[in-house]
């Protein structure tokens, strides 16, 4: 494995794309969707297998990108000054003798309340004017837009860095993704369309939502189902290719400047993208109630590609989430250089978390069952695990720093929840409308990796498990 050298500076990009699903790139093991730059960057990169965002909710989740701090525990009238979270990424690394800058196409995200005023060098808002149709090339795209304006202030950087700013620089980009435009040219959703009975793919460029295709199927006889979904996933892959090529020109140049030979790099999803089996099809409307949400809208790619590409090719399948990428980075100046030690690569990682054992059945602490029988159950589930430092795993690949993920659909008021362990996933929805002999939630279980797209519950089946799995959540 190639590791890092001792004189490597540190600088820090993070980029995050609203809506990616891990699921359509070909480094997450899809063949039909071309994704070669994200491939090409994941091959130099420590990839993730299991990153799971904890909320839907952006406000949420950018608490837990930047504070540290759990959804499960967030209030919507709470700010962040008045939260007990760990102090901002933005301070930490400012403190750390960092310049440090928001670069983003959502305003929702510039002037987000997570970040320092006294530590960030600067937020820019990327007003780039919303296309009223497919446009006819690429270079006229929002993501080719953005990148074009990321790609122009660190260019911005280095120059002033040349100039004798040398100071280490990290730049929190965000990008609306799918979320809010779908401007890229038809032929590239075409590209997709495997014969000519296939359907046309999905032309507008306001994002589609169907809370529930077979209510949808009801009200037009006409309205073939199967060729619904498949025109929005066909044009959801023409944006990834779109997505994809402009991410190629982005990287070359980061190469051909320097950048990337002195930098942490990482790449990850925001949240993904309802295919419609058997999550919602598209998008909810900021004015719409979601539909209940699934695997494939909370699992998310993540890479992070390190100086020197230390760690390159590397897969790490352990669990994480959000909170553990604002530890990661805020790690990052004082871990650069716990990396060129070569001790480092032979002594076990002690400050891996110690709650991050595979989670089973055959656990030794007890539980009691609603049935009043002793059960073995996930261990401590009563105690939340704080953000985690990804990159000690480096020294032992088969580790990981955390044995579940708790997701809450909105804030903590919301009563939608699901937690992630190693073998399962479990889910519970509120009710609403229901009989009296109903209880007031519908519990889902389904079985991982086998079944990631949530489609086969088994919760009748395992009720030791559900009932397990219940009292992290309920925690």
């Amino acid at each position: 494995m190639k590791r890092l050298s001792a004189k490597t500076p540190t600088n820090v990009l993070c980029l995050a794309v609203d809506r990616l699903n891990a699921d359509f790139l070909g480094a997450y093991g899809n063949t039909w969707i071309e994704s070669p730059a994200f491939n090409a960057l994941a091959s130099s990169s420590v990839l993730f297998d299991s990153y799971y965002a904890t909320s839907l909710d952006l406000r949420a989740l950018y608490r837990a990108f930047w504070r540290g701090e759990s959804p499960a525990t967030f209030r919507v009238d709470q700010s962040a000054s008045e939260s007990d979270a760990p102090i901002s990424l933005f301070r930490a690394l400012k403190e750390r003798g960092y310049r440090t800058f928001v670069v983003s196409d959502v305003e929702e995200i510039t002037l987000h309340d997570a970040i320092d005023d006294d530590y960030c060098d600067g937020r820019f808002f990327l007003d780039v004017p919303n296309a009223q149709e497919p446009v006819e090339a690429l270079e006229s795209t929002r993501f080719f837009r953005n990148f074009e304006e990321l790609a122009r202030f660190i260019a911005k950087l280095e120059d002033e860095a040349e100039l004798g700013d040398d100071a280490p620089w990290f730049v929190w980009a965000h990008f609306s993704g799918w979320n809010d435009v779908w401007d890229w040219p038809i032929e590239f959703r075409e590209t997709y369309c495997e014969d000519e009975e296939d359907p046309a793919p999905y032309a507008g460029t306001t994002p589609p939502y169907f809370p529930n295709l077979k209510k949808s199927g009801e009200k037009d006889d006409k309205l073939d189902l199967i060729d619904l979904r498949q025109s929005v996933v066909e044009a959801y892959a023409g944006g990834v290719s779109a997505f994809d090529e402009t991410l190629e020109g982005f990287t070359q140049l980061l190469n051909e400047k320097g950048v990337l030979s002195k930098t942490l790099f990482a790449l990850t999803g925001v949240r993904g993208f309802g295919t419609g089996v058997p999550s919602a099809l598209g998008i909810a409307p900021e004015n719409e109630t979601p539909a209940p949400f699934y695997a494939e809208e909370v699992r998310l790619p993540l890479v992070v590609r390190l100086p020197d590409e230390t760690g390159a090719t590397v897969r790490l399948p352990g669990l994480c989430e959000p909170r553990d990428l604002y530890e990661t980075i805020k790690s990052w100046p004082t871990f650069a250089q716990e990396l060129t030690d070569p001790e480092f690569w032979k002594i076990e990682r002690s400050e891996i978390s110690p709650f991050a054992g595979k989670w089973s059945l055959d656990e030794d602490v007890e539980s009691t069952r609603s049935d009043g029988e002793t059960q073995d159950a996930i261990a401590k589930p009563t105690l939340d695990v704080p953000g985690q430092n990804l990159l000690p795993l480096l020294a032992d690949e088969n580790r990981a720093v955390r044995d579940r993920v708790v997701i809450t659909a909105v804030d903590a008021n919301s009563k939608e929840r699901a937690v992630v362990v190693n073998e399962w996933i479990l889910k519970e929805t509120p009710r609403t409308e229901r009989r009296e002999d109903e209880p007031d939630k519908i519990q889902e279980l389904f079985v991982l990796p086998d079944d990631r797209y949530c489609v086969n519950d088994v919760a009748n089946r395992r009720r030791d498990v559900v009932e397990d799995l219940e009292r992290v959540i309920a925690d």
